[in-house]
């Protein structure tokens, strides 16, 4: 895999891959994930056939610059991250998938910008940044983890003295990146079916509480928007990227090849 970079406006660098050749495809990885995920997955294997596909390592994940700066996750750069890319690809144009956290950087795009032609929503969320028990969640996340840091900074902390739990979260991911893009999405505004710019497909499995429920709030806004809405039985967040030969099919058909 081929590593190029964008430069965003701030001088974050974006790390991204190109294959295939046709319509312009921009696909964005899950939270703590990066664009091998789409690789992994088998997805850019099916889509290099009839699309020119780009996948992209969002600002904090995989090789792009790993911020720590909360600020530097404002929902605009991550979407200028996105348009920088596409200019150096030459997409005038382009549709979009996003996955999970992929799918919010997504959403906020394709309510600011005119570049997009079609966006899919995997697994995703309408609404502000985080709601729900996922906002709680993050704001246990922002009080857990700075004493931690901070006595690690000062080298006073007993690694031994910490959970299993908190063990491996330490060894598995940027905390203080996380703490930073977390903090961000605190912030990040509303966005509701009426404010999309492009025709999309809000795809959620049956069994992902956050989306179910955040398709039941909005389901009546979703008349006359851009936005329409596909159920899949007896999946969860997770399962509905992973069961490529499920989801594929739909993803393919609403993207314009049968």
């Amino acid at each position: 895999m081929d590593t190029h970079f964008a430069i965003s406006p701030d001088g974050v660098r974006i790390a991204y891959d190109r294959r295939g050749s046709g319509p312009p495809l921009i696909l964005l990885h899950g939270g703590g994930g990066s664009r091998q995920d789409w690789h992994e997955a088998g997805y850019t294997d099916r889509l290099k056939e009839s699309f020119s596909v780009v996948t992209v390592d969002l600002r904090g994940h995989g090789e792009s610059d790993l911020v720590t700066d909360p600020a530097a996750y404002h929902e605009d750069k991550m979407c200028q991250d996105i348009l920088a890319v596409a200019d150096a690809c030459q997409f005038d144009s382009f549709m979009l998938w996003g996955m999970s956290f992929g799918s919010k950087v997504a959403r906020y795009l394709a309510v600011k910008s005119d570049r997009l032609t079609k966006l899919i929503l995997l697994s995703a969320t309408l609404g502000p940044g985080v709601s729900g028990p996922l906002h709680q969640d993050v704001y246990a996340f922002m009080e857990h983890w700075p004493p931690i840091l901070e006595a690690q900074r000062q080298s006073t902390l007993d690694y031994d003295s910490l959970s299993e739990a908190d063990k491996q979260t330490m060894d598995s991911i940027n905390v203080r990146v996380v703490l930073a893009w977390g903090q961000a999405m605190l912030d990040w505004p509303v966005s509701v079916p009426a404010d999309f710019r492009c025709p999309t497909l809000w795809l959620a499995g049956s069994e992902d509480p956050f989306a179910m429920e955040s398709l039941r709030e909005y389901q009546d806004e979703l008349p006359g928007s851009q936005v329409q809405v596909q159920v899949i039985p007896n999946l969860d967040h997770n399962q509905l990227f992973e069961e490529i030969d499920t989801v594929f099919p739909i993803l393919l058909a609403f993207s314009g090849e049968q």
